[in-house]
């Protein structure tokens, strides 16, 4: 269940980036060009969404999947961070930490999007 949010982000990124591939193939630029505007901004949204949902810290999908899968002690150290993982959150979002774990990670996700759809 902690997986069904990062698993639809995925899904709705790749949706995208198809629908990007069919837009740049098109030769009518009228309907092509805010096609491929609104791909690129669906693949960023759905991306950094799925890379922030994993990240392993409560109450993110990626720290429920943590401490699922921790040993009981760990887990339970992990899970009693809960109360505040927003606060850490929005800590890390303020400074540039969370950007360079994420970016780095988003633009891998990107580019693994672009590869399998072949753009």
């Amino acid at each position: 269940v902690a997986l069904a949010g990062p698993a639809s982000n995925l899904a709705m990124a790749f949706a995208w980036t198809v629908l990007f591939k069919f837009a740049s193939a098109s030769p009518d630029s009228y309907f092509a060009e805010p096609l491929m505007g609104m791909a690129v901004i669906g693949i960023k949204i759905n991306v950094v969404l799925l890379v922030l949902n994993l990240l392993p810290l409560p109450p993110l999908d990626g720290g429920r999947v943590a401490v699922s899968l921790l040993p009981h002690r760990q887990a339970y150290q992990l899970s009693r961070i809960e109360p505040y993982g927003m606060f850490i959150l929005i800590f890390l979002a303020i400074t540039p930490v969370l950007g360079r774990v994420l970016l780095p990670l988003v633009g891998l996700v990107e580019k693994f999007l672009f590869i399998l759809v072949g753009v």
